[in-house]
């Protein structure tokens, strides 16, 4: 049940990245990987499809504001002055929390909380899935 879908995003992973190996970081969050992420979350999440249709724009805004305060958080490493660093971090993780919470209530209006918890859960492994892809290509 688990393993065809991760082998399924595996072989997404490596179609993908053998055609922008070498690409440079954009300033939106890259079609097709929000493509992969999109299907993998919502397959393991098992939404209606009267969910899904409600559940897919709240997930991208979601997605988008955590994505900006993410890459905030990345470019405070280009930042010579250590106080701003960590004060401006400690403010931009403040705001994603801030942001996670607002969203969990819009989306328990759609989805059970079984569902929202699946979700989180399937975040973190599609990450993991693909820093691992990451990883094992660049050996």
């Amino acid at each position: 049940m688990f393993i065809k879908p991760v082998l399924s995003l595996l072989l997404a992973l490596t179609l993908f990245f053998g055609f922008t190996a070498g690409a440079q970081e954009r300033a939106k969050p890259d079609p097709q990987i929000r493509k992969l992420k999109i299907e993998y979350v919502t397959g393991q999440m098992n939404l209606t499809q009267q969910q899904l249709q409600k559940f897919l724009p709240l997930y991208n805004r979601y997605s988008d504001e955590l994505l900006v305060h993410r890459r905030a958080i990345k470019a405070l490493e280009k930042n010579p002055n250590s106080n701003y660093q960590v004060e401006e971090r400690q403010n931009l993780e403040q705001k994603m929390v801030e942001i996670k919470g607002r969203y969990k209530d819009d989306f328990l209006r759609i989805i059970t909380a079984q569902q929202l918890a699946t979700m989180y859960k399937a975040e973190g492994e599609f990450k993991n899935i693909l820093l691992n892809h990451l990883k094992n290509q660049r050996k």
